[in-house]
């Protein structure tokens, strides 16, 4: 009977292993769920001039402006909401609207008009650069959104 359940053991074990590594791939998010699953609220923003450093303009933002959020939707459609606190009583809760497309085996997002490498995207952080030729001058804009 033991030299039965040695000559099973290796199959056990390969069952196992099996079950379990299809159940962690089961368990991964798609881009479209880690995206559209909460809304994001962009904690940095920097810029940077040719090959120069990253400078963040984080620091120059109103208060007011620190708890807007982005609202990524599973239709594809993405909007801008002032958050709890808008530096005009007057401005509408939604400020601006658009959709949005992964490309490039979904390493880039475009939205509102700019396609975007995204460098990470996971359960707490987004973070995608778009870079524009200006005057013969590459800029390049970072930003980084958190839950």
């Amino acid at each position: 009977m033991l030299k039965a359940t040695l000559k099973l053991m290796p199959f056990f074990l390969f069952t196992i292993i099996t079950f379990n590594s299809c159940k962690k791939n089961s368990d991964q998010k798609s881009k479209t769920e880690l995206l559209t699953q909460k809304d994001w609220v962009m904690s940095k923003y920097e810029l940077k001039s040719g090959s120069s450093v990253w400078i963040d303009e984080t620091q120059y933002w109103q208060d007011c402006s620190k708890d807007d959020h982005f609202v990524f939707r599973t239709n594809n459609t993405v909007e801008i909401n002032e958050g709890a606190t808008k530096c005009d009583a007057s401005d509408p809760q939604i400020v601006g609207s658009d959709s949005w497309a992964f490309s490039d085996n979904e390493t880039k997002i475009t939205w509102f008009g700019k396609t975007s490498t995204i460098d990470q995207l996971n359960e707490t952080t987004l973070i995608i650069t778009t870079t524009d030729n200006s005057g013969g001058t590459t800029i390049s804009e970072r930003i980084t959104f958190v839950h």
